[in-house]
């Protein structure tokens, strides 16, 4: 059995050989894999942000994020202003490390393998990584608007919050692949699209970024979740072949008969 390549999936591994005391969360292959892709997302995104924000500026991009700027500015009230801190709260960097780490823990209790939590977990740390770079290295500033509150980081592009929501949606995957339960899809799906939904709003009500710098952390946080499942995929299943109750009861039977030796993930 092959470990995963840049060029293919490996086959699929049965349950006794996935679970978590004889798996490395992530194998070298794959993180040789991230390597590169952080390398080709942080150049791709640097190049972008500077030729919008910088090199071409002004430009219609930039000319439009002015206007919707001061156009969240102009229709802002005082129940409006206490909403949106609420909004955005779930992709505030402690509540984010909270919630996932709660997600984490609960799937791998369920599942006892770390495929499940390490598909939420490791596209939030690769967006952040590099959300980090890029801000860095492309340093916008942030809207010229009386903003409502102030950060640490003080450049605008992309936005960290909205690439941080958009990868809950590997949350969503998670359930869709485990289970065709109509209401646990519709659950699932509806609470991701309220978080995404209320963080675009408030990081642009606040004042916090431009238009460009949310749809740039949409972006982000969509490849970030595209390169996980490029990786993780096979050892969950399909949207065509979710998992049950059943899988899940032999990932527990696994976690047990497994033998207590670790192999190399060399």
């Amino acid at each position: 059995m092959s470990d995963i390549t840049v060029d293919e999936h490996p086959t699929q591994l049965p349950d006794v050989d996935r679970s978590w005391d004889n798996t490395w969360p992530v194998e070298l292959a794959e993180l040789k894999y991230l390597v590169v892709a952080f390398v080709a997302v942080v150049a791709t995104g640097a190049a972008v942000g500077l030729t919008l924000t910088d090199w071409a500026a002004p430009n219609a991009v930039t000319r439009l994020d002015d206007r919707v700027a001061n156009w969240f500015v102009d229709g802002r009230t005082d129940a409006l202003n206490s909403l949106a801190p609420w909004a955005a709260g779930p992709a505030d960097t402690f509540i984010k490390i909270g919630i996932s780490t709660v997600i984490c823990g609960v799937l791998l209790w369920m599942f006892r393998r770390w495929d499940e939590a390490v598909y939420v977990a490791l596209p939030l740390v690769f967006e952040a990584t590099c959300f980090i770079t890029i801000t860095h290295i492309v340093g916008r500033p942030r809207p010229d608007v009386e903003r409502l509150l102030e950060s640490t980081v003080n450049s605008s592009f992309p936005s960290g919050h909205v690439a941080a929501a958009t990868v809950y949606f590997a949350v969503v995957i998670v359930v869709w692949r485990h289970t065709g339960a109509v209401w646990a899809r519709a659950l699932s799906l509806g609470i991701f699209l309220v978080i995404e939904i209320g963080v675009i709003w408030a990081r642009l009500y606040q004042g916090m970024h431009y238009l460009s710098d949310v749809t740039a952390g949409v972006v982000l946080g969509a490849v970030s979740l595209l390169i996980t499942d490029r990786i993780l995929t096979t050892r969950m299943g399909t949207f065509s072949h979710p998992g049950d109750a059943a899988a899940a009861a032999s990932s527990r039977r696994s976690a047990v008969d497994a033998p207590a030796d670790r192999p190399s993930p060399h």
